[in-house]
């Protein structure tokens, strides 16, 4: 078994589909199928179930995550081993879909334009799922957002706080009003809806109409339209507000406040890459961190 084949694996696993993976990796596919083969007969076990695509079995579960740290241990030794200070190789970056107040497209797209090496990516997910990909160090760093975040095994960048508001059409007039509206939600394990769900519990209040939207632009535009009440940055709708287009209520601190985290894994390599997009972040004219740790 070589690093290679580890590789191979993790594509296949990733892609669930030899085709997609060879592609991806730039192989042919029969040397794809005969690396699959050469491990499974080195282990003595089927790794892929071969119905309807590449699905790991349960041994193939087992393997991968030790495939990860493998693959990237080999990574972080080549990191070490280039002398190069200018930012270079791969740097992905991990963020939720409402993360509203750090602008990462016009970051990325600074950042690209003055480190065109550096192979840049960004994975949207759910919280949990960024902070299990920074564990497994499938990620170098990802913003995710949380009413509080506590885990040893990562360190926390940076912290942004945000406000959220309940908002709804400008005819309604207080919050009773407000109540009785559908309520433009993401999905469950959002920490938006989570902090509501604990308002909503302190206050009593039962038997409300949620309609999922995992955008927070599409839940904005809806509670415009006038399909309902949302829970969002406060940041996100200040012109909309001022334009008459809607209108917002404060809730109390404790179930208003969350906070953006930049995290890595501690067990990392900070490579150039990373600390320059680090750099970026803290510059950004619309974003202001409460926190700043040294990397």
């Amino acid at each position: 078994m070589d690093s290679n084949d580890l590789k191979i694996f993790r594509a296949v696993a990733a892609e669930g589909n030899i085709t997609k993976a060879a592609q991806t990796l730039g192989y042919v596919q029969s040397n794809v199928t005969a690396r699959v083969q050469h491990l499974e007969t080195e282990f003595g076990v089927p790794l892929f179930y071969r119905q309807r695509g590449m699905v790991l079995t349960a041994e193939g579960e087992k393997l991968l995550p030790y495939a990860e740290q493998i693959l990237h241990l080999f990574e972080e030794a080549a990191k070490v081993m280039n002398k190069s200070s200018e930012p270079s190789g791969r740097l992905a970056i991990g963020s939720t879909h409402l993360t509203y107040s750090i602008n990462i497209p016009e970051i990325f797209s600074e950042y690209h334009k003055k480190y065109p090496e550096v192979n840049l990516s960004l994975i949207t997910a759910k919280t949990e799922d960024l902070i299990t990909r920074i564990l497994n160090f499938q990620l170098d760093g990802a913003f995710v957002k949380a009413s509080v975040l506590e885990e040893k095994n990562f360190i926390s960048e940076l912290v942004y706080k945000e406000k959220l508001v309940l908002i709804a059409s400008p005819e309604i007039n207080d919050l009773q009003q407000l109540y009785k509206l559908p309520f433009l939600l993401n999905s469950v394990g959002c920490v938006n809806r989570e902090m509501l769900m604990r308002y909503f519990n302190s206050q009593g209040i039962r038997d409300l109409t949620y309609i999922e939207f995992n955008s927070l632009d599409a839940s904005i535009n809806g509670v415009i339209s006038g399909l309902g009440a949302a829970f969002v940055p406060e940041a996100s709708i200040i012109r909309y507000e001022k334009a008459g287009l809607l209108r917002s209520f404060s809730v109390p601190e404790e179930y208003s406040l969350v906070y953006t985290y930049f995290i890595r894994n501690k067990n990392g390599v900070v490579t150039s890459a990373f600390s320059e997009f680090v750099r970026m972040i803290k510059e950004s004219n619309d974003v202001n961190f409460i926190r700043e740790d040294k990397i």
